[in-house]
């Protein structure tokens, strides 16, 4: 799985892609010649268009090159990737605050009304989507089982993330 700023290709674009909004080809060409020689890379995920788009193609077949939206302007929100031993899933969710909402609705009507049809993409699966992969030889890396501490007392080990997904909000 590979996290990028810009997307390798930048198809069906509803506006005019400029030379600084895209990869350059060549690079982009040279990124998919590796991914091709790599079967184990199976997701590009990247951003900067601030469009939900899911392409595939035929230089790595294999690897899905998955566009994901802003969070900051229309429909404002997140994609979520989950990862697990049959494959993944990624689907978007909107903010729902109400000053994020009214946002929003404010930035919806940027290029003159067409930011809808930009940003969500052609179709539900530009932004939701899973996919049916083998990835049960993925594991985390192995955990020491006491970080080992500073002079002062303190681990050298970073803290655990917390969990992203808490069953009652912090206090």
């Amino acid at each position: 799985m590979v996290f990028g700023h810009h997307p390798l290709t930048v198809r069906d674009a509803l506006f005019p892609v400029s030379p600084g909004q895209r990869l350059d080809r060549r690079q982009a060409r040279a990124i998919l010649r590796a991914y091709a020689a790599f079967p184990g890379v199976f997701l590009h995920h990247a951003g900067h268009t601030h469009r939900s788009k899911r392409t595939h193609v035929a230089r790595a077949p294999q690897v899905i090159l998955q566009e994901v939206g802003a969070a900051r302007e229309y429909p404002g929100g997140f994609f979520l990737l989950r990862i697990h031993s049959g494959g993944y899933a990624l689907n978007f969710f909107r903010a729902r605050h109400t000053e994020a909402l009214e946002w929003n609705e404010r930035s919806r009507r940027q290029a003159g009304g067409l930011w809808p049809y930009h940003a969500l993409g052609r179709t539900v699966a530009d932004r939701n989507s899973v996919a049916v992969r083998d990835l049960s030889g993925i594991s985390r890396p192995a955990q020491p089982s006491a970080p080992p501490r500073s002079s002062q007392g303190m681990t050298a080990a970073p803290n655990p993330r917390p969990d992203v997904a808490r069953a009652t909000p912090p206090p």
